[in-house]
């Protein structure tokens, strides 16, 4: 005990007779740490850092890189009603990427290879292939007329005379007429109404809009291999901002006024989750020193201390800089937030000191005397506090997660450091200031000093309601525990609205362009064929993309169907279009057209035709359509006839001419595939690459843990992003789920060397067990999951929590007064601010737009509060009930 009494002499006695020096030395180190930090600290931006690399998956995955090279791509989504106009899109953005070889090391655009211009309606299923025939059939007699004259009155006359033909007696006619009438229907229904195209696209005609061939055309994709910038902070920026400027260039243009694009890919989603994250924490940095310095004026009821504790914080935290960039000498999306947790941790032991100092000052001690007592009564109790939230930040090191363990390395480092300014840099700026304080008040009497140290809140005359009701609550908080659930979507993590994150899910959701798929690897041509088929029969495959999938299927078939499709469209030669709507017959044109219609529709009915009902909705859609005309007769009825006639035939000699082209198509093999898409799916030893879709989607645990646990019964080995994510998530909450028992041990082993009693330490966490309790079921009615993210929270809750049980435990032990007398004393209202100043630091992060930076925020606050009531108002209750030792 002598020894232990020296140095808490010899520490305030440094601050005593040395502050300038000290302070002097304290913001020269600063201002060399911040220095330092500047020069030389880097930051990791790439989701692998923060996964392990010593697992068989990652061993997987890293081969199938080696194999077939970088996959990171920058992904171009181009979607539009016209396929046609989107290809023109994707072929023009394609043609300029190309050309830029400082941004861009590769660019792959499927739909602008001869080989897919040529061959691509082989690719189509047989089945879908034979109603484009069945649909050109009926299409032709039109086209043919429309070729000789494109135009509306064209189009409407042909059907007017084909209508009278049936309603005269020729029957043959109909099967053409409904077909005609429901396209047309589609296009006067979506005309004007901003749903895309305006009148009727040729590919509406051909085949069914909910085919997978017409989908494909609809939603196109590029690929980009950016050339990193290694000295960047994000590395693929300069190429995210060249797509993006020619993708703006390219929009301008009017052609390509109806189709949209977005930008999606691994490097597009870390640019954007690092740029968000990293505005997120210096907001909530900067929300989180206010809130600090609110509390603290508050609290302290002056400025000259808060002057004094928020001095300290800073160089704490300048000094954690400089120790993390000599310590792990970079910082990544996870550990980027320990300086915000160093504002709230760090201050908690400035404001047991100041508050004690403050408490001895109204009791009637001097400056000096007080400040000394404010420092020696709580040394121990901050050592071991701090003990336990460094603890909590060591269990990380367990992990096998690089970036974990080094926020583990930082964090605990740092609040080591808060402790050393706290029992340093804090006395000397109190000695500094003292001299500056107002006159004190005259000391209280004994009277008044003893009621000071017993007064209490009359709840705390209950001891046995308040142990019944806390544990009714910690029964019922037993269900919401067992159905808390760990989120596996790293997409929930991302700000909402993001574009890349919208267009991720759309290619994660489609079929034709799926972008979330598991990968599986075969060492010759057969074993591959074997795996197709394999894979192809388990209930969550969708289906298997491979080398052999570029050679199509029924290509006897299939080239039969092209060949008389070419027939029927052989005497279809459309020449140039020109804008002349004939103003002066159009009237007639459209009252024939529409009387024909009338009469069509009563013939149907009066048979009972089973078409009766398609035309007279037809009918309905038409009148429909020429309401609208007549609304804008004197205003702009020419110029939306103008938009209709030129959306359907404008382009009409181009598509023709494409749709001829593409019926050219020959006899397909291996040896056709462009080295292109080869150099996807053979790679550089030979191997076979197999991209697995899911049938369906596999967002959250359960759909992806059936999903790969099928993959695996045919390959063991197989790799993707969806392994990746659910082996790394498994890995990351298991490893927090130890971190959180590390914790609790640690916590277990110094509370026992804090009290010296096995009583007290369980006393001590028993209230811990009752906040960690509420804290999930708090999460459980306010819809919060666990993530990659906040999960990070738990062992911290134990470490934090715990210091407001070690304060007031140890002062109850110390001093004289009840146990509810501690919750109004300096320490009890130390404890409380510090519970405040640690939600205001972590809460701080609840301003973020990310969701991730967001439910650290949200989750530690819920902690917070629920582990603040079991120790403000649980703990002198069990105190009570367990007398004094």
């Amino acid at each position: 005990m002598k020894n232990q009494a020296q140095s808490r002499g010899v520490l305030f006695g440094m601050a005593k007779e040395h502050p300038k020096l000290i302070l002097c030395l304290a913001l020269l180190l600063s201002a060399l740490s911040l220095f330092y930090t500047w020069r030389s600290m880097e930051f990791l931006t790439g989701r692998d850092d923060l996964m392990p690399k010593n697992t068989s998956f990652h061993r997987d995955y890293r081969a199938w890189h080696a194999e077939f090279g970088d996959t990171e791509d920058i992904v171009v989504v181009i979607e539009g009603s016209d396929s046609e106009r989107v290809g023109a899109f994707g072929t023009r953005l394609f043609e300029t990427l190309s050309k830029d070889k400082a941004h861009f090391s590769d660019v792959f655009y499927p739909y602008g290879l001869p080989f897919f211009r040529k061959n691509g309606l082989m690719f189509m299923p047989l089945e879908d292939l034979k109603a484009l025939h069945r649909s050109l059939s009926l299409a032709g007699p039109v086209l043919t007329d429309l070729s000789r004259a494109p135009s509306v009155q064209t189009l409407f006359t042909h059907l007017t005379g084909r209508m009278e033909k049936y309603v005269a007696g020729d029957s043959a006619q109909l099967p053409g007429i409904v077909f005609m009438l429901e396209k047309l229907g589609v296009g006067f229904e979506t005309f004007g109404s901003g749903k895309g195209e305006q009148g009727i696209s040729l590919e509406s005609f051909m085949m069914d809009g909910d085919s997978a061939f017409a989908r494909a055309g609809r939603q196109q994709v590029l690929t980009v291999l950016p050339v990193k910038q290694a000295q960047s902070f994000v590395p693929a920026e300069a190429a995210i901002a060249t797509v993006r400027q020619e993708v703006a260039k390219l929009k301008k243009l009017p052609e390509f006024k109806t189709v949209t694009v977005g930008l999606t890919g691994t490097p597009v989603l870390e640019h954007e989750e690092m740029a968000t994250s990293q505005k997120d924490i210096a907001l909530a940095t900067v929300v989180s020193l206010a809130l600090t310095v609110i509390l603290l004026l508050i609290a302290f009821r002056g400025v000259l201390n808060v002057i004094a504790a928020m001095v300290s914080l800073l160089v704490a935290v300048a000094l954690s800089f400089g120790f993390a960039t000599a310590a792990v000498g970079h910082l990544n999306i996870l550990s980027m937030v320990f300086a915000i947790m160093l504002i709230g941790i760090g201050i908690e032991y400035g404001i047991q000191l100041v508050l004690r100092y403050q408490e001895e000052l109204v009791l009637g001690e001097a400056e000096l005397p007080a400040i000394a007592i404010g420092l020696n009564r709580n040394i121990w109790a901050i050592v071991m506090a701090a003990a336990t939230v460094a603890a909590a930040f060591i269990t990380f090191i367990f992990t096998d997660f690089k970036g974990i363990s080094e926020l583990g390395i930082i964090a605990a480092g740092g609040v080591a450091i808060c402790v050393l300014v706290t029992f340093t840099v804090l006395p000397a700026m109190l000695v500094l200031l003292a001299r500056y304080r107002k006159a004190r008040p005259l000391p209280v009497t004994p009277e008044a000093r003893e009621h000071l140290k017993r007064r209490e809140f009359a709840l705390y005359r209950h001891p046995k309601a308040i142990v019944a009701a806390t544990a009714v609550l910690c029964i019922a908080s037993l269900y919401p525990l067992s159905r808390i659930a760990f989120d596996y979507n790293l997409m929930n993590l991302q700000a909402k609205g993001l574009e890349s994150v919208t267009y991720a899910y759309k290619l994660m959701r489609s079929s034709e362009n799926a972008g979330y798929f598991a990968v599986s690897t075969a060492n010759s041509a057969a074993e591959a064929a074997a795996k197709t088929k394999a894979l192809e029969a388990l209930p969550t495959v969708d289906h298997v993309v491979s080398f052999a999938t570029f050679v199509p299927d029924h290509q006897e078939e299939k080239l039969a169907e092209l060949a008389a499709m070419r027939k029927e469209l052989a005497s279809v030669n459309p020449g140039a279009y020109e804008e002349d709507l004939s103003l002066m017959e159009l009237p007639t044109v459209f009252e024939n057209f529409r009387n024909a219609t009338v009469k069509l529709a009563a013939k149907l009915k009066d048979e009972r035709n089973p078409d009766a009902p398609k035309v007279q909705k037809f009918l309905g859609i038409l009148d429909a359509f020429f309401a609208k005309l007549e609304k804008e007769k004197d205003r702009n009825a020419v110029g939306m006839l103008q938009d209709f006639q030129g959306g359907m035939f404008r382009e009409l000699p181009e598509k023709i001419g494409v749709l001829k082209e593409s019926l050219q198509a020959s006899p397909v093999t291996e040896g056709d595939i462009p080295a292109e898409l080869k150099s996807r799916f053979i790679g550089k030893s030979g191997k076979y690459q197999l991209q697995i879709a899911p049938k369906g989607e596999i967002f959250d645990f359960a759909p992806l843990k059936r999903f790969l646990d099928d993959v695996r019964r045919v390959d063991p080995h197989a790799t993707g992003e969806p392994v990746m994510v659910y082996e790394s998530m498994t890995i990351m909450r298991d490893a927090y789920q130890r971190a959180f028992l590390y914790a609790f041990g640690a916590i277990v082993l110094i509370l026992l060397v804090a009290f010296r009693s096995v009583k007290f330490a369980v006393i001590g966490l028993i209230p811990l067990v009752v906040g960690v309790l509420f804290m999930v079921a708090g999460m459980y009615i306010c819809g919060i999951s666990f993530n990659s993210a906040n999960i990070i929270v738990m062992p911290l809750v134990l470490g934090i929590a715990v210091d407001s049980g070690i304060y007031m435990i140890n002062r109850y032990r110390r001093e004289e007064g009840s146990a509810g007398s501690v919750v109004t004393s300096s320490t009890g209202v130390g404890v409380f601010l510090n519970t405040l100043t640690i939600m205001a630091s972590f809460g701080a992060l609840m301003v973020a737009h990310h969701q991730g930076v967001f439910s650290i925020g949200a989750v530690m606050s819920l902690g917070m509060v629920a582990c603040q009531i079991a120790f403000m108002v649980t703990l002198p209750a069990v105190l009570t009930l367990s007398g004094r030792k």
